[in-house]
């Protein structure tokens, strides 16, 4: 049996030349392999005989070859070749470009099953251009050889890969050890499972890589970004409770100062910043941090409510930063608390980089004037 921690290289038919190819997409063990998951799927399920098929379409036909011989095009400098396929219904010739190799895969006689689209060739014909193939063993029963398939007559996955490293190698590696893997351990409270319908870890694993309908393999893909949520929201809630084990100042809000700062505003704020604000004050009392998200609109008024909220604090002689992201909108944001609460004696200030220099309050001001300090405060 495989487990998810063995490295790439101790797994059976892997050698080093793959095993750097696959570092390449930061795949080293098992798992890295397994969690390496389909960015689409191609629809070849539909097993057709040949005397259905029909230009345009995309499908899966299964038969003998019949023949198989290369030719060079002398015009585009590629190397051709071509086969022709036989089922009971018909024969159809299949053209592969430039793939040396496949003449000594696919010899007379072998049974293949073969996907791909089927094209209109210049004489008005049909043909299967450069189809996916995989061999048959004549010896197996022909439904549990279908059963057995990987890049033809199912739903195939098709991976993010890089230069050297194809989706039918990634296949190749993928269906033999989904095959021969252990049980993995199951990470969710399977009461979480029920509650949610979330498929369980082993079973997502497989249906995510070789799902039998596109809704299995969106079962798969919901089980595992509902598994990362999850985690999120645990990590979350564990660093909310380590926040709220520690000791912090609790601040007596004066509500005075806090309607006489609602006065000199120019316009009178909502009730949801009222809400917001209130709510604030209520975890500024407390004796541990607050850990709070102020979400809204663009021109919701989250700076409003935010600057009452440090005006409060540095009212009771203590500080706060209020940070912006960009030089520009820290002076812009300076000069509307100045003009809103320019009599406010705590003193709102501002620090700022530019050129390498760091300026305080009225000290940018003076500077900010100077025509190259201009220049760099619009960059």
């Amino acid at each position: 049996m495989i487990s998810l921690e063995i490295p790439l290289l101790e797994i059976r038919g892997v050698g080093p030349k793959f095993v750097s190819r696959l570092k390449k997409l930061n795949i080293k063990t098992v798992k890295d392999l397994l969690w390496h998951f389909p960015a689409r799927y191609e629809d070849f399920s539909e097993i057709s005989k040949i005397v259905d098929l029909t230009v345009g379409q995309q499908t899966t036909i299964q038969g003998v070859i019949q023949e198989i011989k290369p030719r060079k095009s002398w015009k585009r400098r590629m190397f051709i070749i071509e086969a022709l396929i036989s089922d009971d219904t018909g024969s159809i010739k299949s053209i592969w470009f430039n793939q040396r190799f496949l003449l000594s895969i696919l010899k007379k006689g072998r049974l293949v099953s073969l996907a791909g689209k089927v094209v209109q060739t210049k004489s008005g014909g049909i043909c299967l251009s450069h189809p996916t193939y995989e061999l048959i063993n004549n010896q197996i029963m022909k439904a549990e050889a279908n059963e057995n398939l990987k890049h033809t007559g199912r739903l195939v996955p098709i991976y993010p890969e890089t230069r050297g490293l194809t989706s039918k190698g990634l296949r190749y590696l993928i269906k033999p050890i989904l095959d021969d893997l252990e049980p993995v351990d199951e990470s969710l409270p399977y009461e979480i499972l029920e509650k949610y319908g979330i498929l369980e870890i082993n079973d997502a694993l497989r249906k995510i890589h070789f799902p039998e309908e596109i809704k299995e393999s969106r079962l798969a893909k919901q089980r595992f970004a509902f598994e990362d949520l999850f985690y999120l929201q645990v990590l979350n809630l564990r660093e909310r409770l380590r926040l709220a084990r520690q000791k912090s100042y609790p601040f007596k809000i004066d509500f005075d100062f806090v309607k006489e700062s609602l006065a000199k505003i120019p316009f009178e704020l909502t009730v949801s910043q009222k809400k917001s604000l209130w709510e604030i004050f209520k975890d500024l009392g407390k004796s541990h941090p607050m850990n709070r998200l102020l979400q809204g609109d663009v021109g919701s008024g989250k700076t409003i409510v935010a600057v009452l909220a440090a005006l409060a604090v540095a009212e009771q002689g203590k500080q706060s930063a209020f940070m912006a992201p960009t030089e520009i909108l820290a002076n812009q944001h300076y000069s509307t608390f100045k003009n809103f609460f320019a009599d406010f004696s705590g003193g709102v200030g501002l620090i700022t980089s530019s050129g390498g220099k760091v300026f305080y309050g009225d000290q940018l001001e003076s500077e900010i004037k100077k025509p190259e300090m201009a220049k760099k405060s619009l960059r």
